[in-house]
C-alpha cells in the first residue's frame, strides 16, 4: 500500500501560488489601509473646519482670544497616524493634518491635507499620481 500525502512536486507548486496570491494581495490590503487613514483625517479636518465655523457664527471670529471656555474651541490632536495644527486669525484659519514622523502614513503620496475657512482643500508634499481629488476622496 502506498502512503498517502503530498509529493514534494506538489508542495512546491503550493507554496508557489500561495507566494503569487501573497504578491498580489498584500499591496492591495496596504493601499486599502492608506485609503481608509486618509478618509478618517480628511473627515477629521472637515469636523473641526465645522467645529471653528460654529464658534465663528457664535463670537465672530475663528481666533480664540476672547472666546467662551477652551474644550468649546480646541482644536483636537488628530488621530494615530496625523496631527492636525491650526493657523487662526480673526477671520481666517487654516487647518493642516500632517503624517506623523516614522509613522505608517509618513511616506504616503498625499503628504500633508490643508483646510482653510473659504472650504479650500489641499495637498503638501504629493508625489506620483496623487490629486486633491484622489487624496480627499472625491
Amino acid at each position: 500500500m502506498r502512503g498517502r500525502g503530498f509529493t514534494l512536486i506538489e508542495l512546491l507548486i503550493a507554496i508557489a501560488i500561495m507566494a503569487i496570491l501573497a504578491t498580489v494581495a498584500y499591496p492591495a490590503y496596504s493601499e486599502h489601509t492608506r485609503k481608509v487613514r486618509r478618509a478618517e483625517i480628511t473627515s477629521l479636518l472637515i469636523e473641526e473646519g465645522h467645529r471653528l465655523e460654529r464658534f465663528y457664527s457664535r463670537v465672530a471670529q475663528y481666533s480664540d482670544a476672547q472666546g467662551p471656555p477652551a474644550r468649546e474651541h480646541e482644536v483636537s490632536g488628530g488621530n494615530t497616524f496625523y496631527v492636525i495644527e491650526a493657523e487662526r486669525s480673526e477671520q481666517a484659519f487654516v487647518l493642516t493634518a500632517s503624517p506623523i514622523s516614522g509613522g505608517a502614513m509618513s511616506a504616503d503620496k498625499c503628504g500633508r491635507f490643508v483646510l482653510e475657512h473659504t472650504g479650500r482643500r489641499d495637498n503638501v508634499g504629493t508625489s506620483g499620481d496623487a490629486s486633491v481629488q484622489r487624496c480627499w476622496g472625491r
